[in-house]
């Protein structure tokens, strides 16, 4: 028996295996980073407003939201516009602007939300 063309062709099937695999790897990543940019303002709203009932339920008078940690926390990128716009959004009278930029469009944004 030639183990050497054994072991030669084995090689060069694990070598094609590894290729299959680290395209499928490519492709689930593509695809999970497609799901994440699909959020929209709106689900942000609703994560913000998730937050602000959460804290009213463990008696909170407000809750303090930055706008770097929600980006963060739901995963997204290049979306720092969209959480700063549904930030705005989602404040009722009597919230705060807590620090903000020329921009408006932050990681640093900070509102005081009353629940």
């Amino acid at each position: 028996m030639n183990y050497e063309k054994i072991i030669v062709e084995l090689l060069g099937r694990i070598q094609v295996l590894e290729e299959q695999v680290a395209m499928l790897m490519q492709e689930k990543n593509q695809a999970s980073e497609q799901e994440v940019n699909k959020i929209t303002t709106d689900d942000i709203r609703q994560y913000i407003l998730e937050l602000k009932r959460a804290a009213k339920n463990v008696g909170k008078p407000f809750i303090i939201l930055k706008s770097g940690d929600i980006h963060k926390e739901l995963n997204l990128k290049s979306r720092m516009p969209q959480v700063c716009n549904a930030m705005r959004q989602s404040m009722n009278e009597g919230d705060t602007v807590l620090h903000t930029t020329p921009s408006g469009n932050s990681s640093t944004i900070e509102i005081q939300y009353n629940v």
